[in-house]
């Protein structure tokens, strides 16, 4: 195969979508089975709030809610297409200096507690553009993130866990992985093996998002949870595909807060969030719309998937 310069497969791409595939199918685990789209609006399995977009719920926060972030969190910053379901996540600075962005959450409409069939072993993966790319710094202070929350949804956080897919920061193409607890949160969290992933990628373009995937395997006869990070990217050096899986073992007995995930999957399970903050703790700025442009998430699929 010729390898194009990485600037004339994204003017080709631009134009046609024709130059670089996206890969089809889910790119976790071999032996998936479809269960659940998330951003459809009549999923069988799913009982829909009378407001919701797709399994979601869009939030209404005013801004400095939680971590100094910036931005008020309202519902019309977030839009589906009605004739591909996907959702497109706006954020922007308006001309009083305010913000605004949104924040998409599952809680109580969809969770990996919602048929027996994926409570204890699942596979949950998204496809979305962030505002992240190589020399991205035009997206200082934005802080997209791909996460779940355990039961309560946040309530008596870290108590009940959270699960970070996905987060970057500052539009650096990091990917970052990490989950919160009793005894592991904030800049002390866990980490899978593999803490982050550097990808050389552009992850705004429609035809090279990031496709994050996580599984879980929750295994209480041996004592552990199994907790699988999945992620594909185009890289750009390499004009292709790369896929990266790493784990992390949470085990019953030692220093792992171990029941505060089990509980939750036992229990209500983890329901899945889809946000873009700006400004806050991570990004470590208030500087944030450098230049002046808004910033985009377009979710163009939320899949979950069991096992035999």
């Amino acid at each position: 195969m010729t390898l194009l310069p990485y600037f004339l497969v994204s003017l080709v791409c631009s134009a046609s979508g024709l130059a670089v595939k996206i890969p089809d199918g889910p790119q976790g685990p071999p032996g998936a089975i479809f269960k659940y789209d998330l951003l459809s609006n009549n999923q069988p399995g799913i009982n829909y709030p009378s407001e919701h977009i797709g399994a979601f719920v869009a939030q209404n926060w005013p801004p400095g809610m939680v971590n100094d972030e910036d931005q008020a969190y309202v519902p019309w910053a977030a839009t589906q297409d009605p004739d591909t379901n996907e959702i497109t996540i706006k954020a922007e600075k308006h001309e009083d200096g305010g913000i605004t962005s949104a924040r998409l959450e599952s809680y109580q409409v969809w969770s990996t507690a919602q048929s027996p069939d994926i409570k204890y072993r699942g596979y949950v993966e998204v496809r979305s553009t962030l505002p992240t790319k190589v020399n991205g710094e035009q997206f200082k202070g934005s802080w997209p993130a791909i996460w779940m929350l355990g039961t309560g949804n946040g309530h008596e956080w870290p108590r009940h866990g959270e699960i970070d897919i996905v987060e970057t920061v500052n539009g650096v193409p990091k990917i970052h992985m990490t989950v919160h607890s009793t005894h592991h949160n904030g800049g002390n969290g866990q980490h899978p093996d593999t803490p982050t992933y550097d990808a050389n990628a552009d992850f705004t373009l429609d035809w090279s998002p990031i496709i994050a995937g996580f599984e879980w395997n929750v295994r209480p006869d041996v004592g552990q949870l199994d907790l699988t990070w999945w992620m594909t990217w185009f890289d750009i050096p390499g004009n292709t595909w790369k896929t990266h899986h790493t784990t992390k073992v949470l085990y019953e007995h030692g220093n792992y807060d171990y029941y505060d995930f089990f509980d939750s999957f036992n229990g209500e399970g983890f329901s899945l969030l889809l946000n873009m903050a700006q400004g806050g703790v991570f990004p470590g700025t208030h500087d944030t719309f450098v230049d002046g442009q808004p910033q985009y998430m377009k979710i163009s699929s939320v899949k979950v998937y069991g096992f035999e």
